[in-house]
């Protein structure tokens, strides 16, 4: 039986330059990207949608890329970094210019809960419960159910609740046990 002897790189340590490329890399691709980060506006690091998850996830890929692939050089990852930030900074600026492709781009939110009643087609299609829900209600300091006009689930995931005090009534409390419980 004849063995075929595949080169393996070396588990801990193979050479001082690649240690030496890879902090270069490092340090100097990390100022690149809070450069392009700034230069792009405050749109890249807000609260994150799906257009803005995408993009983080796409970033951090070619920077990784960038600091630990021998294949990749400086100046491809700083090309790659750029036409991202680029590409995203034209598609936020049609998103601000029109309705249509912003719906497109973000999405739209989703109401939840409205008028006292949860909206279970809604629920079902986000994939949020109603103790989620209760739990949002909560959070803004809501004990009561009748109290809350409406839950949105907007486009970075987080529930808004719109309310005012209204009277006595069911609580949002409902689905929260007690120590004594």
């Amino acid at each position: 039986m004849q063995t075929t002897d595949f080169p393996h790189p070396p588990l801990f340590f193979e050479s001082w330059y690649n240690i030496g490329r890879t902090a270069s890399l490092s340090i100097i691709g990390f100022a690149a990207l809070i450069i392009l980060l700034r230069g792009s506006g405050k749109r890249t690091l807000s609260k994150m949608n799906v257009f803005d998850f995408v993009f983080v996830v796409a970033v951090g890929s070619v920077f990784a890329s960038t600091i630990l692939s021998k294949d990749v050089t400086l100046v491809e990852g700083f090309a790659a970094l750029v036409a991202l930030v680029a590409f995203q900074a034209i598609l936020a600026k049609i998103a601000a210019h029109s309705e249509r492709a912003e719906r497109i781009i973000n999405g739209d939110p989703a109401l939840l809960f409205s008028k006292g009643r949860f909206l279970h087609g809604a629920l079902k299609k986000e994939r949020v419960t109603e103790e989620e829900v209760r739990a949002a209600i909560r959070a803004k300091g809501v004990s009561r159910m009748e109290d809350v006009d409406a839950v949105i689930l907007e486009n970075d995931g987080s529930l808004s609740v719109a309310w005012d005090a209204k009277g006595p009534g069911n609580s949002s409390l409902v689905d929260a046990q007690s120590p004594n419980d």
